[in-house]
């Protein structure tokens, strides 16, 4: 039986029932997890099926969701809330990552991982210790059929990985990372060791600054955090208002090296995908090009008068999940010319900021912001001291067009749904507080 059929029986029974529109959603996944602590040492492996319909006219509609394959079932009443869906829409040729049909990685490779990563912690920072690591390695395949010819499958290979750390003094306070790739076999120990040690010396060697301003570099995980608190001057119908208020005398919200990009089936990218949660094809987008907004980024079904301006942007992690508008890879274009190291070594006198304690505090009027971070302290493009319990502030619109040089090293982190990245940011105009 072709894989689709399922789903044509229950969408042809809901169109013979006469209901106008007519979405059936389909969907696969398995997982295994495994996560280490002082406490001991868990694994499992997950497997899910489930499936949700969404049927309606102009004047009312239903929604229903079950695990298990699709089937006709009795279905609710609907309500009078009407419903439109989406035409299908042709999209660019796509091929999938190799990555996509990589098996699952086992319990005892997932052990080794922690085990190496533990000691190349301690090589790194001798007494570190890596508290605990939490290790999602996962498959899904999802197919999507409706009563406008749309007919799309899209398969999906995300492992995420957080971990915490400690370093060799009882006064240390503890770190955390998280991150994501296609495939666990991917992450480095080394590679995660040096960052987490890294945070660690500035956690425990730091010290709190007086109020300073200066040439500020941000490491990519500080200038993605601001990049994804700022989503809403980008993201949704409101944005382009919003960002209105942004506008300098020269027409721009940022500086000429401000250029934000989304981009659904970015090549490499963890949620690289042909198309969102409602079959419509996803596209690279420019939302801001060279400091001036260019657009917002809009779902179908936010764009009233113009489908050209809307990105494949629908949403859908789960089966129970209706599609909700967000961002997929969204990211600061980095500059192929320039090395993170000489932005750092070109710095007379600043501060180099790897990390942040937590999210950035953005005002309800995208005025000012408030960040918590720690780093070092540069002179003469050398550290020359470290810096924690600080706050990197500042108005919103010095940040976007203080932004004066970018590198190459694109970085990307998981925030909430998607992904936000950011290369190495040189950016002045800021200040660092207490």
């Amino acid at each position: 039986m072709n894989s689709a059929e399922p789903l044509r029986e229950v969408l042809d029974g809901l169109r013979r029932q006469h209901w106008e529109e007519v979405e059936v959603f389909h969907k696969k996944g398995r997982s295994r997890t495994m996560q280490v602590s002082p406490y001991g040492d868990t694994t499992s492996l997950r497997q899910e099926e489930g499936w949700a319909v969404r049927a309606g006219d102009r004047r009312r509609s239903f929604y229903y969701a079950a695990s298990g394959p699709p089937r006709a079932v009795a279905w609710p009443e609907a309500d009078g809330i009407g419903l439109r869906l989406p035409s299908a829409r042709p999209g660019p040729h796509w091929s999938p990552p190799s990555t996509l049909d990589a098996p699952l990685i086992g319990e005892g490779e997932a052990r080794g991982f922690f085990s190496g990563l533990a000691k190349e912690l301690d090589r790194e920072m001798p007494g570190a210790k890596l508290l605990s690591g939490y290790l999602d390695d996962g498959s899904s395949d999802s197919q999507l059929v409706s009563s406008r010819e749309i007919q799309v499958r899209v398969q999906h290979r995300v492992a995420s990985l957080h971990l915490e750390a400690v370093g060799p003094t009882a006064t240390t306070p503890s770190i955390a990372l998280d991150i994501a790739d296609h495939d666990a076999r991917r992450f480095s120990p080394a590679a995660l060791a040096r960052r987490l040690a890294d945070l660690l010396l500035v956690s425990e060697k730091g010290s709190a600054r007086p109020r300073d301003r200066g040439e500020f570099i941000l490491a990519p995980p500080v200038a993605a955090g601001l990049l994804a608190a700022l989503g809403d001057l980008w993201i949704g119908p409101e944005a382009e208002e919003r960002s209105t208020a942004l506008i300098d005398r020269n027409g721009r919200i940022g500086s000429p090296a401000l250029t934000i990009i989304d981009d659904g089936r970015l090549p490499g990218g963890v949620l690289e995908a042909p198309y969102d949660g409602e079959g419509q094809p996803t596209r690279s987008v420019t939302l801001v090009e060279e400091g001036s907004f260019r657009q917002p980024l809009l779902a179908w079904w936010q764009t009233t008068s113009n489908l050209k301006r809307s990105s494949g942007c629908s949403l859908r992690p789960g089966w129970r999940d209706l599609p909700i508008p967000g961002s997929t890879h969204l990211y600061l274009q980095p500059d192929p010319s320039i090395r993170a190291v000489s932005l750092i070594q070109s710095l007379s006198r600043g501060y180099y900021l790897i990390g942040l304690a937590g999210p950035p505090r953005i005002e309800p009027d995208f005025t000012r912001f408030a960040a918590p971070v720690s780093g070092f302290a540069i002179t003469s493009g050398q550290p020359t001291g470290t810096v924690a319990r600080a706050w990197l502030v500042g108005s919103v619109s010095t940040f976007l067009s203080g932004i004066v040089a970018k590198a190459r090293d694109l970085t990307f982190s998981a925030v909430g749904g998607g992904m936000v990245g950011s290369p190495t940011v040189l950016a002045k105009g800021l200040e660092l507080r207490q």
